[in-house]
């Protein structure tokens, strides 16, 4: 095992949450499609300070590893390492949760991946198969998991059929007789798509617009922009679609 800052077995046993996330956090190092953000949540910012420099000074794999300054709301502090996107990610990734169990005395890690909450035992097949390992096959994830939430964001009342290829979304209302399309710019939280939007339109032609689509799509607050784009928006969340074919 790795020793240094004088930890030695069992210094961390009962700080360390046996549970941590992969993907769920932005790396500060780099491209998230070049870097993999593992972050552990840690009782006290003693250890946190010790989880930290154990990661950072042990292990050549790793490219960073950061304590968060402040306590979390429950208390807890954040432990954040970053391992570079590559094949050999996966054999890192398990030779160092390897020594960290005999520091915290914990047989098996568990954990989540990305936004999920559902967790996974840790394994090199389990790792494999749920983490994309390069940058083409993050990108693609990432890709996925957009389409995913954004279906849903707009069919969450199983009221319509909606399909999106790539960045075009095509969406059919039952009873409606004709589809509208529309392309998907971004898809996220509502703060971030409203920077976006420098200023909406007012005008009589446009509030037309909006009103026909609320109609049709139902109880969203729904803008348009300078930019000829319809923001979207319901509670915490919101998409920024174009027209496209209608």
């Amino acid at each position: 095992m790795n020793i240094n800052e004088g930890l030695k077995a069992g210094d961390l046993e009962g700080v360390v949450n046996k549970r941590f996330s992969v993907d769920q956090f932005k790396s500060k190092m780099g491209d998230d499609k070049n870097i993999m953000v593992l972050a552990f949540t840690v009782d006290g910012m003693a250890p946190a300070k010790d989880l930290e420099r154990f990661a950072e000074t042990g292990y050549k794999s790793i490219l960073d590893a950061d304590a968060t300054p402040g306590t979390l709301e429950d208390g807890k502090h954040k432990v954040f390492v970053e391992f570079a996107r590559e094949s050999s990610v996966v054999k890192n990734i398990i030779a160092f949760l390897e020594d960290l169990k005999k520091l915290t005395n914990i047989e098996d890690f568990e954990y989540t991946y990305h936004k999920g909450i559902d967790s996974t035992m840790v394994s090199t097949e389990a790792l494999e198969a749920s983490i994309p390992t390069t940058p083409e096959a993050y990108e693609q994830r990432v890709n996925e998991m957009r389409v995913s939430e954004a279906r849903h964001f707009f069919d969450r009342y199983d009221m319509m059929e909606c399909n999106i290829n790539e960045n075009t979304m095509t969406v059919r209302k039952t009873g409606a007789g004709h589809d509208l399309k529309f392309e998907l710019h971004k898809f996220g939280p509502t703060d971030d798509i409203m920077k976006e939007a420098k200023a909406f339109k007012i005008d009589m032609e446009s509030i037309a617009e909006c009103t026909h689509l609320t109609k049709y799509f139902g109880p969203y607050d729904i803008t348009k922009t300078n930019e000829n784009q319809f923001i979207f928006t319901r509670g915490d969340q919101s998409a920024l679609l174009s027209k496209s074919g209608w």
